[in-house]
């Protein structure tokens, strides 16, 4: 008797039952399309992004990767407040931050205006110091107590002087005196 082509060849292998030709589940099998398949005998397949396939799922669309959150640190913290410094609009500017007696405080100002900047810096520092004393008494005491020696320029001797109604025949001991009685001298 002669086999016919539906007979099982003995020395073709085993029969597979439909439950084994079932390649849907396996690890090493992905499902490109209805009916088409992408098979691996020893690396277990992925999809395009490299993940594995549920083969009975539909894949879905990847989402777009987040950005990385950058680190943390005082060096980022103190780059980042640079990169802002620099991309501001005013020639000059500050921005600290700073402990006084427990409490934190923030500041910070840009301006075309270098005097402007400076002096706003000086009324914002002196005004941490010490609520109870002017601003201005605190802002002499500190450069008359600092070890850096402040120059002012003849114009602003001559302006105090004047406004002590001193006239030219007086004494230094005269303005002495007089600054003596005022708590001092304004420049």
């Amino acid at each position: 008797m002669a086999r016919g082509s539906d007979e099982p060849n003995p020395e073709d292998g085993k029969i597979l039952s439909p439950e084994e030709l079932d390649i849907a589940d396996d690890e090493h099998v992905t499902e490109i399309d209805e009916d088409r398949y992408v098979v691996s005998p020893d690396v277990r397949t992925g999809d395009a992004y490299g993940n594995q396939v549920d083969s009975d799922a539909t894949p879905e669309p990847q989402p777009e990767p987040e950005p990385a959150t950058p680190e943390f640190t005082d060096a980022n913290v103190h780059r980042w407040l640079a990169e802002q410094m620099a991309d501001s609009n005013g020639r000059y500017g500050f921005d600290v931050t700073a402990k006084f007696d427990g409490n934190v405080d923030q500041q910070q100002l840009v301006s075309n205006d270098i005097v402007t900047v400076f002096e706003s810096f000086m009324l914002w520092y002196g005004r941490q110091m010490d609520g109870s004393t002017a601003v201005e008494d605190v802002l002499g005491i500190l450069l008359s107590e600092s070890n850096v020696p402040v120059k002012f320029p003849p114009g602003s001797f001559k302006a105090m002087v004047r406004s002590t109604g001193l006239a030219p025949d007086d004494s230094i001991a005269d303005l002495v005196e007089h600054v003596e009685e005022r708590d001092g001298a304004e420049f």
